[in-house]
């Protein structure tokens, strides 16, 4: 082989290296202009969860509180209701020993009649206002009775409405805890991108 082919040979096996090193290094270009977009489009989504996660950790708290106001205000309705079936039993205890009283005024008014006929017509009227009271005693043992029932009616709803509230208070705290768990994991997310951006 001659000088001037081995300088000639020498010269394309330096155009061919210089080639495969430029597009080599165009190669490493792309895949880091490649590496920098999906860490970028990476991060966005990141952003976008961490957003929604914020946002959802909000709405969990404020279902929360607005199921323990709810919890409150059944508690509330369930004492009253409570009170108020006490107060109707004890109205219709005093009913009933009313209306025993009564009973015994009655036979001691009918005693009266027939011990004079002098005093029958003191011992009619008497009779007369004992009937009245009894029939005044029926109305207002019918009245504790409705109010009995009203009120049994009343724990009932307010019971269900404890239970309701119960259960908003168990689906918010779970949607918390949801939201609470999204948020770590959007961290760790954030710690794996950063590490990503190192290396």
């Amino acid at each position: 082989m001659t000088s001037a082919q081995s300088s000639k040979q020498s010269s394309s096996t330096d155009r061919g290296e210089r080639g495969q090193e430029g597009s080599q290094e165009q190669r490493y270009q792309d895949e880091s202009t490649f590496n920098r977009l999906a860490i970028s489009e990476l991060q966005r989504d990141l952003q976008r969860v961490e957003d929604l996660t914020r946002q959802a950790q909000q709405d969990a708290q404020g279902s929360r509180q607005l199921a323990q106001h709810a919890r409150s205000a059944a508690g509330q309705a369930q004492n009253q209701a409570r009170e108020a079936l006490n107060q109707a039993q004890q109205s219709q205890g005093q009913a009933q020993q009313t209306q025993t009283q009564l009973q015994q005024a009655q036979n001691q008014a009918q005693q009266a009649q027939s011990e004079a006929q002098q005093a029958n017509q003191r011992a009619q009227q008497a009779q007369g206002q004992a009937q009245q009271a009894q029939n005044q005693l029926q109305q207002a043992q019918n009245d504790a009775q409705q109010a009995h029932q009203r009120a049994q009616g009343a724990q009932e709803r307010a019971d269900q409405a404890s239970q309701q509230a119960q259960q908003a208070e168990d689906q918010a705290q779970q949607a918390h805890n949801q939201a609470q768990q999204a948020q770590t994991d959007a961290g760790q997310l954030r710690i794996n991108v950063r590490q990503l951006q190192r290396s």
